[in-house]
């Protein structure tokens, strides 16, 4: 089975991990806000407003602010969801008690999941379950390092794909090597004709505990800068090379699968440029079937039939929660 992500598949993973408190010498006790951000949410968080500014949209606002040069909504969104990592879906991977998402995997588990999302909540649970590595397992080769006294693992294949379309905020690429000795020596910068794509999890390292750092001998990539900011035209972005190998390694399981669950993704019309594709490649299967898994999926679902008239859409009006709750019923 193959499955489509977007925003609206985390947004359970924070009512049923419940509520996070730190101790502070400052404030004493708190409630830690780790949520997975929704569209609603960004505006405050990213930009400090309650409400949307007429006639202007949450991409014309980090648009406006990367052609400043300011980072600051960038970093501050990559960085909350680097944040409901660490704390949500590592409590929900690891929990004993069932949930969801557990559930979801455990479900499915001969599934491949394309995502538009910048976190790793899915590979945290695949990861844990033994079927996903970061070597192989977001659809291209991608180096790691072994974390310091982790044992070596005799065996790296996934059995599960995480293909991420608008990058990860937990792989740079490396398009320049320095050969030679830079202490004391001679050395060169070189550009590399092939890209090579590095493991580094950052801040959420402890929820794949057997990788390590890595960083780049050219300058640490910060975890926004490995991803597409949210414009209104994400066309430049779509041009890295991580992005074009996820495609094309995307775009044939499409037409293999010949069905795509879509959970929680809008299709967003500033996103046309990204689902366009897939949706194409859709249409040259088989199956030629879209399944539509969110609240709204009744109205988006005519939509998409009517701009994709070869398409046999079928809709399901739930949350992913209630989505479970129904045994993710596909037929």
């Amino acid at each position: 089975m193959l499955f489509l992500l977007g925003a609206g598949f985390d947004i359970d993973a924070t009512r049923e991990a419940g509520a996070f408190y730190g101790d502070s010498i400052y404030i004493g006790r708190h409630q830690i806000d780790c949520s997975y951000p929704m569209i609603a949410d960004v505006w405050k968080l990213c930009f400090g407003l309650d409400n949307s500014p007429e006639g202007k949209s949450v991409e014309d606002l980090f648009d406006e602010a990367l052609r400043k040069g300011d980072y600051k909504p960038m970093e501050t969104l990559v960085d909350r969801l680097m944040g409901a990592d660490y704390y949500i879906a590592h409590r929900l991977a690891t929990a004993e008690k069932s949930n969801s998402y557990q559930g979801f995997f455990a479900h499915f588990d001969d599934g491949h999941f394309l995502t538009f999302n910048y976190d790793a909540l899915p590979e945290i649970f695949l990861s844990r379950a033994g079927r996903w590595f970061p070597e192989d397992g977001y659809g291209v080769p991608v180096r790691t390092e072994p974390a310091p006294l982790a044992k070596p693992l005799t065996n790296t294949k996934s059995s599960s794909l995480v293909i991420h379309l608008h990058g990860s905020a937990c792989v740079f690429t490396i398009e320049s090597q320095i050969r030679g000795n830079p202490v004391g020596g001679m050395a060169e910068l070189i550009h590399l004709e092939e890209p090579l794509y590095a493991f580094d999890p950052e801040s959420i390292s402890h929820c794949f505990p057997r990788y390590g750092r890595m960083v780049s001998v050219t300058g640490r990539t910060r975890p926004d800068e490995r991803v597409i900011a949210p414009l209104p035209d994400k066309s430049e972005g779509l041009k890295h090379a991580f992005i074009q190998k996820s495609y094309s390694m995307a775009l044939p399981l499409v037409r293999q699968e010949g069905v795509l669950v879509a959970v929680g993704y809008s299709f967003n019309p500033y996103d046309c440029a990204s689902y366009h594709r897939i949706l194409r490649e859709l249409e040259q299967s088989t199956e030629r079937t879209l399944l539509l898994v969110s609240p709204q999926a009744g109205d988006l679902a005519k939509r998409i039939a009517n701009e994709y008239p070869t398409l046999k859409v079928r809709s399901v009006a739930k949350t992913f929660g209630q989505w479970g709750a129904d045994s993710f019923r596909v037929r």
